[in-house]
């Protein structure tokens, strides 16, 4: 059947609109060849990637109302359903005829967001998309079964006004090596600007020499300027464009042979589950995430042969050593029973595909290559050095059981999904000698720069934390040493921020390695944060067993409450922590909320004694501080499923916590001030009650970003 003869369809007004627009679209379609019978029905299909605010056909004032007219000889019914078509085009507008029905010609003209009746209209996704595409599926007979029309109404979506601006330059240096300064733009959504009509002014700190103060983005964002330090130390380098400033990450300038390079190795695009087109994926890496290392990684049910073909040619066009890394793979994504999702990378180009299943794949291609479940294919690779397996939570997380010690090595533990130490503490329970990676598993065309997104409902799976970062001990930028570097275990996770973390083991290893024979675990440690620091912990397997003594004063008046952990470990892991904190015997003189993620969160002033607190974690954390003036005064949390409640003259530095169900669901209370932290810190640890164990080390920043070691494994 030709797709033309399905009808035709439009969208108006259409062109360019600035992510998280407000405003009114109608889809205006005319009905093809066959005409639609008494209950047939068209979709208005939406990607399942996209924030833009879920549409409804129930209030007529309420924001993003939809509704739909004809001009046939029928009765048509709307409404919306965000589970209705099949995976990535899920969310649909449902448009049935019913009393009648419509020949050819007629039309139906929906209209999203519509305003006659008090609706504000219909939100925009927050991230930008080339061809954002309402995709028109017809049902002409009332069979359930639905056809693409030939040309799809789309619009373009690009970043919205310039909000903030960063600098970033690499995290290591020698005295006297010029290296790049790289400036980006970004709007409040945190997408980077393709230009700025202005001159970015740089500051540079003394002992430097920059060739350029002033630079110009007019053209593009690919203008950088160089810098290099003639002494050695700890330094950032600060920007500035009218009204917007702000600072680069650290880079720690040394005659230490150290590189750190910063990866993300995992994300999809539009022939998966994602948007934009892989070529898109990888320059956005590059040009303006300004990452060192990536891959694709597309769900492999949904890797056609044609695509495969594409991520291959891409994958191989993009990698330029000394500059920018790719690394070729893909997600085998089986059911966690049979291994569960896990990203697979190759060290060389032009290599096969090994999918878990053929789902939804119908190219006619063969599936004789298909390894399910996980340990066929540890079976295909057995022998080979030159593939890679990262463990990965997402839907399907990753299934220990399978563990394959000569492929395996490495687990994520946080990516745009979510922060996942539940997961990391079952691998080194269990005793597997694993690295640490932070990626994204970006899904909205920004590898290495993935914004939180907007929830779209709390028993949905989100993306509500920023992706993540691995930062990489190389010798240098070519694939060889990378990979080398990664399958050592010499590597570290962020969430997403260029924290500088070093760990060095009795005084020759480094993170990663296995130690043997020594009668003192020896640790020194040293970070420079991006922002001031609030944590540093040394655990030993899954045990915190030193907590670094900032200073602290008895006589503060702060006190710290915090909350963290997921409900379950699948896909709608998000939990709930909406509530109230509540002072008795005192009152909240003073507060300020750190790490929230979401622009619709936070917590606001109910009156002198209570706060309402809204709060979603994915396992990050999100807390407040409370300046409390009193004697000696209590303070509860509370909310539909717990209360918490500490005598504040009791609290120390050392938290209090409580253990709040789900997988790893916590609440801490602790007296610390919020104020004249560090940025920096080095220090050493020495446990001589244990000589066996993996020891790593877990940074948090006031700003919620965190890092964690790999860790050092004593035998």
């Amino acid at each position: 059947m030709n797709p033309v003869d399905f009808g035709t369809a439009f969208i108006r007004p259409d062109g360019e609109f600035e992510v998280a627009s407000t405003g009114t679209w109608k889809i205006l379609y005319t009905v093809g060849k066959y005409g639609i019978d008494d209950g047939g029905s068209i979709l208005i299909a939406r990607r399942a990637m996209s924030d833009a605010l879920m549409p409804q056909c129930n209030d007529p004032s309420a924001p993003g109302y939809v509704t739909a007219i004809t001009d046939g000889d029928a009765a048509i019914k709307v409404f919306y359903d965000n589970r209705y078509w099949i995976r990535p085009i899920r969310g649909s507008i449902v448009v049935k005829v019913f009393d009648g029905s419509l020949k050819s010609g007629d039309t139906i003209t929906v209209t999203i967001g519509d305003r006659s009746s008090g609706s504000p209209g219909w939100r925009l996704q927050t991230f930008p998309e080339t061809n954002h595409s309402f995709k028109v599926l017809v049902d002409a007979f009332g069979t359930r079964e639905y056809y693409h029309i030939a040309n799809q109404p789309s619009i373009t979506l690009i970043p919205g006004q310039p909000e903030s601006i960063e600098a970033v330059i690499p995290t290591t240096a020698r005295p006297d090596q010029n290296v790049l300064i790289r400036i980006r733009v970004l709007d409040s959504w945190g997408n980077p600007l393709d230009a700025f009509d202005g001159d970015i002014s740089i500051t540079v700190p003394d002992n430097s020499v920059c060739d350029k103060k002033v630079i110009s983005l007019r053209e593009n964002m690919a203008n950088p300027c160089s810098i290099r330090f003639t002494v050695t130390g700890i330094f950032t380098v600060e920007c500035s464009a009218g009204a917007i400033s702000g600072r680069s990450n650290p880079i720690i300038v040394s005659h230490e042979e150290i590189n750190i390079y910063w990866g993300d190795m995992h994300g999809q695009t539009e022939e998966t589950v994602g948007t934009g087109s892989i070529e898109e994926y990888l320059r956005f890496a590059r040009d303006k995430a300004f990452i060192d290392v990536t891959g694709w990684q597309g769900n492999d049910f949904q890797v056609t042969d044609e695509t495969w073909d594409e991520v291959c040619a891409q994958t191989k066009k993009f990698n330029v050593p000394g500059k920018f890394v790719t690394f070729l793979g893909y997600e085998w994504s089986g059911l966690t029973p049979a291994g569960g999702d896990h990203n697979i990378m190759y060290l060389n180009d032009d290599q096969p595909i090994h999918r878990s299943s053929h789902w939804q794949i119908h190219d006619g291609s063969s599936d004789v290559t298909d390894r399910y479940p996980i340990s066929e294919l540890w079976n295909e690779f057995r022998g080979r050095d030159d593939v890679m397996a990262i463990a990965h939570v997402g839907g399907r997380y990753a299934n220990f059981d399978y563990w394959d010690e000569n492929l395996s090595g490495l687990v994520e533990i946080h990516s745009h999904h979510g922060t996942f130490e539940w997961f990391a503490e079952d691998a080194i329970r269990r005793g597997h000698i694993v690295g640490l990676v932070g990626q994204s598993d970006d899904h909205t065309g920004r590898p290495g720069l993935s914004a939180p997104l907007e929830p779209l409902a709390r028993d949905f799976a989100t993306f509500d934390v920023c992706g993540g970062y691995t930062g990489i001990f190389a010798d240098n930028l070519t694939r060889e040493s990378v990979w080398d570097a990664l399958k050592k275990r010499h590597c570290y996770a962020t969430t997403g921020t260029r924290i500088f973390l070093n760990v060095e083991a009795n005084e020759k290893h480094m993170m990663g390695d296995v130690v043997f024979g020594v009668d003192t675990v020896d640790l020194s440690v040293e970070i420079a944060g991006t922002a001031p620091l609030l944590d540093v912990e040394i655990k030993r397997d899954t045990e915190t067993v030193y907590r670094y003594p900032f200073e602290f004063e008895p006589d503060d008046e702060w006190i710290r409450i915090e909350w963290s952990g997921v409900r379950i470990k699948s896909r709608s892991k998000t939990a709930d922590w909406d509530g109230k904190i509540t002072i008795n015997g005192g009152v909240i003189e003073d507060f300020t909320a750190y790490a929230f993620d979401q622009k619709s969160q936070g917590v606001r002033r109910i009156n002198e004694t209570e706060l309402e607190v809204l709060s979603t974690t994915s396992g990050d954390i999100d807390g407040v501080f409370l300046k409390v003036r009193g004697k000696s005064p209590t303070i509860s949390y509370e909310n539909r499923n717990s209360c918490f409640t500490v005598i504040s003259s009791k609290l120390s530095q050392t938290p209090k916590i409580f253990n709040a169900g789900g997988v790893n669901l916590k609440m801490r209370f602790s007296k610390i001030s919020p104020f004249n932290r560090p940025n920096t810190l080095s220090f050493s640890f020495k446990d001589e009650t244990a000589t066996k164990g993996a020891y790593w080390t877990k940074v948090v920043q006031i700003d919620g970003h965190m890092a964690w070691s790999s860790p050092v494994y004593y035998k």
